[in-house]
C-alpha cells in the first residue's frame, strides 16, 4: 500500500470554495487501486491543508498521476485557489493500526 500526500497553501479565505471544488471533481470517481481519499485542513493555518490518498500499488498511483482524469478534470479546477508551493510526497505504508483501516471507505470520507 502507498500513501500520497500533497501539502499546500491556498489564497487567504478561499478554503470553503476550494473544498467545494475539490469535492465536485473527486466525489464518486472510482479509480483502480484507490482505497481512499481524504482532504484535511491545517489546524494552525486555515489557509493550508493536505490531500491524502491511499493506493494499492505504485502502478495505480502513477497511472492516476499521469492520466487524463487528473490532467483534464481535476487540475483545471483547483490551481486558481493555490498560493505558494504545493509539495507531493509518496510513501510506502509499512504498518497499519488497526489492521483493516486501509480497507474501509465511506461516502463521508471518500472525497
Amino acid at each position: 500500500m502507498l500513501l500520497r500526500i500533497i501539502h499546500g497553501e491556498l489564497k487567504p479565505r478561499t478554503w470553503d470554495d476550494y473544498e467545494k471544488a475539490y469535492f465536485e471533481v473527486t466525489h464518486g470517481v472510482e479509480l483502480p487501486g484507490l482505497h481512499g481519499r481524504y482532504l484535511a485542513r491545517d489546524l494552525d493555518n486555515p489557509d493550508a491543508g493536505y490531500s491524502v490518498s491511499i493506493w494499492e500499488d505504485e502502478a495505480s498511483m502513477r497511472a492516476y498521476e499521469t492520466g487524463s482524469l487528473l490532467k483534464d478534470k481535476i487540475l483545471p479546477r483547483l490551481p486558481p485557489f493555490f498560493s505558494g508551493q504545493h509539495v507531493t510526497h509518496r510513501s510506502e505504508i509499512r504498518r497499519v493500526e488497526p489492521p483493516n483501516v486501509c480497507d474501509q471507505s465511506s461516502p463521508e470520507t471518500d472525497s
